[in-house]
């Protein structure tokens, strides 16, 4: 405003305009040159203190220029700055006029994507249609296999699907061996607790086989799916497929787009404003998290981690923007959509080094949700005798499955426990857990 005034409107050409301008770009020159050093440089240069007085007027169009090169690094876009108007509505100029964001990806659950994933998050429509085979009256395990093993929705390049199952049975290449940054640190920890590198897919598809399985390991287990009744196979297979299968593979996206950002040799890599490789792969793990059912603000419909979050905290009291509460976005949403749109912007600026935090706190925030479920129903099976049945001891089961390593990497003894109580198995013995 006050660059316009100045540079462009003699009229408002005053000591106190100047200044005003001056002390708001001193307020903001950080952030944009976080994002741009080069732009902050061209905003200061004609917006600092003392320009006025020596009768040097702001070039309005090239601090504007400026500004909206770094508005996608800033998480803000032309839509949200707009342009100068009169009373009317109508612009002061031509040169006033809002810039143009060009092609707006959809948002997903309210984070602004810097690509487009939307194929990628359709990932939970083969989720949604395996959970509807389950749900007949007599569940169609067979065709629940099918959108597990085959997909359908989430198309990759190549025309090919990308599935649940191949989330985990391609793991090993991906998180263990063939990355820069292999061995990812939090898929290790699974691959030493259970002794598997598919160990999700093991569990899921023994749950759709109705198979005996154990980990090789030997940990919670064993794990047989042939003798246990059918809640348990259903439960297994749906939580397992969406808080293992699909929960590691968000963290790898995260996880690829370091390795992008860090070893990156194509047109768009650190030394650029927009670093576009890691910021795609960031922006699939986004994706995966919250799925297409999501849509752009957050919906009931939805399927995978997100959704399970935002079930869980109506349960703890941990809804709202600081917790407490019973209802509205879980705090736990609201704190991974700034470390989303945080890492996004540290990718943006090939500030790749800056990510590790973020996706550090981005995994122990994912972790919230998977204690809440094993803790829900301990306290079910081991405390209420009308909630005792082998669906909710199931679902115990598997919330620890995908919490234990985790567990198991802080105190062995304390997942030791935790699998003792409830693990598959136990409560067809009459075994219940000590919540």
């Amino acid at each position: 405003r006050y660059a316009y005034k100045i540079g462009e409107q003699p009229e408002e050409r005053s000591q106190k305009n100047a200044a005003e301008g001056a002390i708001f770009t001193a307020a903001v020159l950080p952030l944009v040159h976080e994002c741009d050093a080069a732009a902050a440089a061209t905003i200061s240069a004609d917006m600092k203190f003392g320009l006025f007085d020596q009768g040097d007027l702001p070039d309005f169009q090239a601090v504007k220029a400026a500004f909206e090169s770094t508005y996608a690094c800033l998480g803000i876009t032309c839509e949200h700055v707009g342009g100068l108007v009169d009373a009317d509505g109508d612009p002061l100029h031509a040169m006033t006029a809002p810039c143009d964001d060009g092609p707006a990806f959809p948002l997903i659950a309210g984070y602004i994507p810097g690509s487009d994933v939307v194929p990628h998050s359709r990932v939970d429509l083969d989720q949604q249609a395996m959970e509807a085979a389950l749900a007949e009256a007599v569940p169609d395990f067979a065709t629940a296999k099918q959108w597990y093993s085959v997909g359908g929705n989430s198309i990759k390049s190549g025309n090919t699907n990308r599935t649940i199952k191949g989330f985990s049975t391609g793991a090993q290449g991906k998180m263990y061996d063939n990355c820069p940054g292999c061995p990812y640190k939090t898929y290790e920890a699974f691959y030493g607790y259970y002794g598997d590198f598919d160990y999700a897919d093991r569990l899921v598809s023994a749950a759709l086989d109705g198979a005996d399985m154990a980990f090789a390991s030997g940990r919670h287990g064993p794990n047989n799916f042939a003798s246990l009744g059918p809640a348990a196979r259903i439960e297994a297979a749906k939580k397992g497929s969406a808080y293992m299968n699909v929960w590691m593979y968000v963290i790898r996206e995260f996880e690829d787009a370091i390795d992008d950002c860090t070893s990156c040799t194509g047109d768009n890599c650190n030394e650029f404003s927009l670093n576009g490789g890691s910021v795609h792969a960031w922006d699939e793990g986004v994706a995966f998290y919250a799925g297409s059912l999501e849509g752009a603000s957050g919906s009931p419909s939805g399927k995978l981690v997100w959704r399970l979050a935002e079930k869980r905290c109506a349960n703890f009291g941990t809804c709202g923007l600081n917790g407490g509460e019973t209802s509205g976005t879980s705090q736990i949403n609201h704190l991974l959509l700034a470390q989303f749109q945080e890492g996004e912007r540290l990718l943006q600026t090939g500030q790749c080094d800056r990510v590790r935090p973020v996706v550090d706190e981005i995994i122990s925030l994912m972790t919230v949700p998977l204690v809440q479920g094993s803790l829900r129903y301990a306290y079910k099976i081991g405390e209420q005798p009308e909630e005792r049945s082998q669906k909710n001891a199931a679902e115990g089961a598997i919330f620890t499955a995908a919490v234990l390593p985790l567990v198991h990497e802080c105190d062995a003894a304390a997942a030791a426990t935790i699998s003792a109580d409830m693990k598959f198995g136990l409560f067809d013995q009459g075994d219940l857990p000590d919540f």
